[in-house]
Order: C-alpha cells, then structure tokens, then sequence
C-alpha cells in the first residue's frame, strides 16, 4: 500500500461523504417545503445542521485529497482543472448561497410553538434554496463523470455544466406555483 492509495481513499470517502451531505440538505429542503408544523420543520432545520457540521470538513478532504493526487502525478490534465472550478461552484452553491438564509430560518423556526405563520412558510418554501440543492446534485453527479471518466476539458466543462443544469431544471420545474407535488399539504385539501 501506497502513500496514493491512502490518499485516494481518502478522496474517494471525502466525495461519498460530500454526497451524504447533499442528500440531507435535498431532504431537509424538501421537507422544509411541505411543512407547516414547527415540530416537523425543526427536525428539518436539525437536518440542516448536522449536514453543515460534516459538510465543511469533507469538502476541504475532498479538495486536499485531490490537490495532493494532482500533484503526486505532476499532471494537470484538463479534467482536474474543471474538478476544481467544479469544487469551487459547489462550495459556492452551499454556505455562500444559502448558509445564512437557513440559519436565520432555523432560529425563526425554533421561535414557533406550533404551526408556522403564512410569512415563514413562505420563507421556507424559497425556489432558490431549493435551486441551489438541485443544482449541486446534479453538478456532483457530473463531478463523478468527470472523475470516472477522465475526459478531455471540454467534455468534462460540458457534463459539469449539464448535470448543474439538470438540477438546476428540474428544481425550477417542481418550484413551480400549482404544480402537482409541489405543496404536498396544499394538494390533500
């Protein structure tokens, strides 16, 4: 066993933790966007939370790992430029984006005894939050690619950019006012 087989390891496990993270976040929103009750937006909002604990942490081991593998092989092949900008987007998808948005909604959320005002489930049921999750799974799936694949720069930008878009589409596309699923308690009335 190598140094690089460790390290490999450890950006692989970093990229599955990143996914965890990723589909918290995407439940936690989604359950976030059909509530109406504090007790169930609280567990959401605790959802939320431990994601932003271990999040940070594997995006960082994500990064080294890779930084470390890229310099190991002294090669700088066009996909491992776009894995980065990709890491770069992904990060700014996550905290930047929607960080404070969410804290602030977790502390009003935490402030309700029982069921929520019209004015906080509004503010729950955000496009962008959701956007912003959507976009960032589909721009890891297109990481994924990219890291299997190992395709030429350009390939490699194309699926990055087609996978946030998926994503991206398809949370605008379920964000939609009266589309079926989009307010799961609106529709049972």
């Amino acid at each position: 066993m190598t140094v690089y087989n460790v390290v490999l390891f450890a950006h692989i496990t970093s990229v599955i933790i990143m996914f965890a993270g990723v589909t918290a976040d995407w439940l936690a929103v989604a359950g976030l966007r059909g509530t109406r009750d504090a007790g169930p937006a609280r567990a959401w909002i605790r959802t939320l939370e431990i994601s932003a604990a271990f999040g940070p942490w594997a995006r960082f081991a994500v990064l080294g790992a890779g930084l470390y593998l890229a310099v190991d092989a002294w090669s700088w092949p066009g996909w491992i430029i776009v894995g980065l900008i990709s890491w770069v987007a992904f990060v700014i998808l996550g905290e930047p984006l929607t960080g404070r948005e969410l804290r602030e909604m977790g502390a009003a959320v935490r402030a309700e005894p029982g069921t929520l005002p019209p004015a906080l489930i509004a503010r729950l049921q955000l496009p962008r939050l959701w956007q912003a999750v959507l976009a960032r799974a589909g721009l890891g799936i297109g990481v994924v690619f990219v890291m299997a694949v190992k395709p030429p720069a350009a390939v490699a930008g194309v699926a990055v950019v087609l996978g946030a878009l998926a994503g991206y589409s398809s949370a605008r596309l379920s964000s939609r006012p009266g589309r079926v699923g989009t307010h799961p308690r609106e529709e049972a009335r």
